[in-house]
């Protein structure tokens, strides 16, 4: 509890401090102080402040995941996904200006990867299509690339638009199209279960 008690302080005062610095500006024994506990705290749960923004960024993640256990909505996720970097938009955007893009890109294609295998998932169990694998990653891929190259422009753009505008408008002029593919993908297999046709 006091472990749990003592990370969250840490990652509380890390985001307000983004919200007031830029992120360069920012020390451990600046942050240690804030949270009034020495450095040895800090790194007793953290080896430095990039391993602080890797785990921020990971309970972002689960918290999308729970988002998508809770409504089976891939629009409602991505909007979960987004309304951290939204209530703290300029602790966002110093992140994301900041670290290695490598990070900043692993952190949308996991959120979008993540959301797109459970829906499809959900999509073939729930009305009972018969996609082969192969196929399902396809989906996957095509949508998890279109929405974190969305998703990374907004950012990069000020994330000035309302994210839900631009997520469930891209829900409406896709609507049907997933399951639609999943379900030729049923057909192909049916046809030729083996996967001999070629694309």
């Amino acid at each position: 509890m006091a472990k749990q008690y003592t990370k969250n302080l840490i990652k509380k005062e890390f985001i307000e401090m983004l919200e007031e610095m830029p992120f360069s500006s920012i020390t451990i024994s600046m942050l240690a102080d804030r949270c009034e506990i020495n450095r040895n705290t800090f790194y007793y749960h953290y080896d430095d402040i990039y391993t602080l923004v890797k785990e921020l960024l990971a309970d972002e993640i689960e918290k999308v995941d729970l988002e998508f256990d809770a409504t089976s909505s891939w629009e409602k996720s991505m909007v979960a996904a987004v309304s951290f970097l939204l209530e703290n938009k300029k602790a966002a955007q110093n992140i994301f200006r900041s670290i290695d893009r490598k990070d900043t890109d692993a952190y949308l294609y996991e959120v979008c990867e993540s959301v797109m295998e459970k829906y499809i998932e959900n999509e073939c169990e729930t009305k009972n299509i018969k996609a082969s694998e192969s196929d399902k990653r396809i989906v996957v891929d095509f949508y998890r690339a279109a929405l974190v190259g969305l998703l990374d422009k907004w950012i990069q753009d000020g994330m000035n638009e309302t994210p839900e505008k631009i997520i469930y408008r891209i829900g409406r002029l896709f609507d049907g199209n997933i399951e639609r593919s999943l379900r030729i993908s049923e057909e192909l297999t049916r046809a030729d279960p083996f996967g001999h046709n070629s694309y």
